[in-house]
């Protein structure tokens, strides 16, 4: 019945995993839990090893890293299930009836479900750049959700049936970090699935540093210009795409791509949301100058 697929890089998947399992014995269903590491080589993946010794539940390390879309086609293309559940290995499920909650959708078809996200309110994240980022752009209300459900598709807790998933798959040109969510979420639309938002949400536990943060977006900015380029998204469907183009037309890329490394240090130093997005524009204004 259904498929919970974590895919895990360096981290710790084991708390969560045996969380799931306990909603997943209750709920009385046929389940599995598959975990893969992707190719780390991790220490961690000692404490991983647990995750065989549960019902139902098995782990696996790739002998290379294939990328944050192989891993997840790969993990759907060994699931048993009808019903695929993708978690991230960094999150947690916010209430006790997580499964369950879930489990109500299975009479829809044609219909992916969002679970949504929340950042927990502890001490030693409230001057991360990541946790201020995620509060302001991810722990989103469901009302917004629901306003733009596409926008906020996110790969950390979605539920999708394993016959849709096969008509859509993530891109696997995408190698680097980031992105592969927004051009998953378009093609759903684009072949007529609906995204539906639940109140179902998951905590996101792995708080970046703000120079990892930072590096991880620019590979994300990276994938982004990339999809651009091979003409898999249209510059109108994404607003930061929206903005370098009227920087482009105006003739202003190669200037204002020459402001990112000020930004950069100013949102790594001041854990700033606002020169974080400015870092942005000006990142993607400066990758594509380089073409021109």
């Amino acid at each position: 019945m259904l498929s919970v697929l974590i895919p895990t890089y360096n981290y710790n998947a084991f708390f969560l995993v045996d969380k799931i399992h306990q909603q997943l014995i209750l709920a009385q269903i046929a389940f599995e839990i598959i975990c893969f590491d992707d190719g780390s080589k991790s220490e961690l993946n000692a404490e991983n090893e647990k995750i065989n010794s549960l019902e139902n539940a098995r782990f696996n390390v790739l002998e290379n890293n294939i990328g944050r879309s192989a891993i997840r086609n790969l993990l759907a293309k060994e699931a048993t299930y009808k019903w695929l559940l993708f978690l991230d290995a960094d999150v947690l499920p916010t209430n006790n009836q997580f499964i369950k909650n879930y489990i109500a959708c299975f009479n829809t078809s044609k219909t992916v479900f969002c679970g949504g996200l929340l950042y927990q309110h502890k001490k030693e994240n409230l001057d991360l750049l990541r946790y201020k980022y995620g509060k302001k752009h991810e722990e989103i209300s469901i009302e917004k959700r629901l306003e733009n459900p596409s926008k906020y598709f996110f790969t950390s807790n979605f539920l999708i049936q394993k016959d849709v998933f096969k008509t859509i798959i993530f891109e696997e040109k995408l190698k680097k970090y980031g992105r592969e969510d927004l051009l998953f979420s378009l093609k759903l639309i684009q072949k007529g699935y609906k995204i539906a938002h639940l109140e179902n949400e998951v905590y996101h536990l792995g708080i970046d540093d703000n120079k990892v943060f930072v590096a991880k977006t620019k590979k994300a900015m990276e994938n982004l210009v990339f999809l651009e380029e091979e003409q898999l998204i249209e510059k109108e469907e994404i607003a930061l795409l929206k903005v370098t183009k009227k920087l482009g037309n105006l003739k202003l890329s190669r200037f204002t791509g020459n402001f990112y490394p000020i930004f950069e240090k100013l949102a790594i130093k001041k854990s700033n949301v606002f020169y974080f997005n400015c870092m942005k524009v000006c990142y993607v204004c400066f990758l594509k100058s380089r073409n021109e």
